[in-house]
């Protein structure tokens, strides 16, 4: 293990990572060389000023990809982290954008998915060359513009630029995370007329922004007498803890509001999603037929309360895990109704099969796909997974072993791929959630794991 001490580039990694924080990096509208926003954009051309800062020149690939290269060698080692983030969403107890230093945690959306991440690597690769060592293959660490979206950047590279032949992803967990499933993200969308027949009717309904993200937020406007619905909200106990409150609107309508917890898509029961509780009320009222009222029926009997997709019939699991399903979105209003869902597919469960179940329980929507990303599996006894194992194991003076995922990191990108970090194990998981953030001391030990993981996997004969 290599005894290099990261001690002399702490506060500049927690400078950098404070400032790389303070770009809202999330997807919008593209612009000339800027194809997935200017957020996204202005955070790629900050880490590139970071690296050309330590002296690490870094390549602009037409705003699709960065990347930073050390060494040389026939052979390539990628690693693979990215800039986007998801919205911030509801819940922050400080600025999601502000880049905030307290009780020894950097605070802000991307802190640990995936801006801290690649701080420590940008360093892990200064540190190896500050101390000369010398490699076998060449290093390409890779800045991505578009992993919490559909992965344009990763189809835009693999089409122009050299692929790794080994790879290694900080976007997850420690030890090793050798197994990702399948995820498949889609919209269903309708137009509809009024309910014409009475009863309670559903006038407007929003929640959540993303597929990949368990909504804390969601409120629906009812065509509804205020005191019928305050009785109904203050009697109603939510399965999963969701917590109601209505008010009467000067249009003679009502609000319902309920607050959840965010949680990452893949992990729905880690959360309390806002938008499920809120149409499983909805269920429970007399609502009048037709329209926007029978599509949030449908899918409070096919998603509601089921993370697993029970509701489906897509109940699945293997030895990466359980299939999960994730309402992420949900909107209404104008005569149109959206949703945004994600499912993650175990590793031995035929994608067909969920494609099936998609169209014969969402009929009558239209169907749009936005994300299919295939299962993902590296064998634990290969050459990659085994070093990894061994630097995690001097590193730390842990037993390593291997993980299966629900998420999508870009490891599944190439074939000889895994992910490795940042958290390890007993942290707690705060990507896309409120005040999320990274221990400085866990982006110092990022950094030395890297750098060990670098120099074992590109050691010299």
């Amino acid at each position: 293990m290599l005894n290099i001490s990261f001690e002399g580039y702490r506060n500049d990694m927690i400078e950098a990572l404070k400032g790389f924080i303070r770009i809202e990096s999330v997807k919008s509208e593209p612009g000339p060389n800027m194809p997935y926003g200017k957020g996204i954009f202005d955070a790629l051309m900050y880490v590139q000023s970071v690296a050309e800062k330590i002296d690490l020149e870094c390549v602009n690939l037409y705003g699709q990809m960065g990347y930073v290269d050390y060494g040389y060698g026939e052979k390539m080692l990628g690693i693979l982290t990215h800039v986007d983030v998801v919205p911030a969403g509801g819940g922050w107890t400080v600025d999601p954008f502000g880049g905030i230093e307290k009780d020894g945690r950097v605070y802000g959306r991307g802190a640990v998915d995936d801006k801290g991440p690649a701080i420590a690597a940008l360093y892990a690769i200064k540190a190896l060359k500050d101390n000369c060592i010398q490699l076998n293959k060449k290093v390409r660490l890779l800045f991505g513009t578009d992993e919490e979206s559909t992965w344009g950047d990763m189809e835009f590279y693999k089409a122009h630029a050299r692929h790794p032949d080994i790879a290694f992803s900080p976007d997850g967990e420690y030890p090793v995370i050798n197994t990702e499933k399948g995820a498949i993200q889609l919209e269903l969308s309708a137009s509809f007329e009024p309910a014409k027949n009475g009863g309670m009717a559903i006038v407007g309904f929003e929640s959540g922004s993303r597929a990949n993200i368990v909504p804390n937020k969601a409120e629906c406007v009812l065509k509804a007498d205020f005191e019928d619905i305050r009785k109904r909200v203050e009697g109603y106990e939510c399965p999963i803890g969701g917590v109601f409150t209505c008010e009467a609107l000067s249009t003679g309508n009502v609000r319902v509001s309920v607050a959840g917890k965010s949680a990452h898509g893949s992990l729905p029961e880690n959360g309390i999603n806002a938008a499920c509780s809120l149409i499983g009320f909805l269920d429970t009222l007399p609502l009048a037929d037709g329209g926007a009222e029978d599509a949030v029926r449908l899918l409070a009997k096919k998603i509601g309360f089921k993370y697993y997709g029970q509701g489906l019939g897509l109940e699945a699991s293997d030895f990466s895990g359980r299939l999960t399903v994730n309402l992420g979105a949900l909107s209404v209003g104008k005569g149109r109704f959206a949703a945004k869902i994600d499912i993650r597919y175990p590793v031995t469960f035929p994608k067909e099969s969920v494609d099936e179940k998609v169209k014969e329980n969402f009929a009558g929507f239209g169907i749009e796909y936005t994300l299919s990303l295939p299962t993902h599996h590296v064998p634990e006894e290969s050459p990659l997974v085994s070093a990894l194992k061994q630097v995690y194991e001097e590193a730390t003076g842990e037993k390593a072993y291997c993980i299966a995922l629900g998420g999508a990191t870009y490891a599944r990108a190439f074939p000889n791929a895994v992910t490795f970090g940042p958290l390890f194990p007993g942290q707690p998981k705060v990507e896309h959630g409120p005040d999320e953030y990274i221990e400085i001391d866990s982006l110092m030990k990022n950094a030395r794991l890297i750098a060990n993981a670098i120099a074992k996997l590109c050691e010299e004969p």
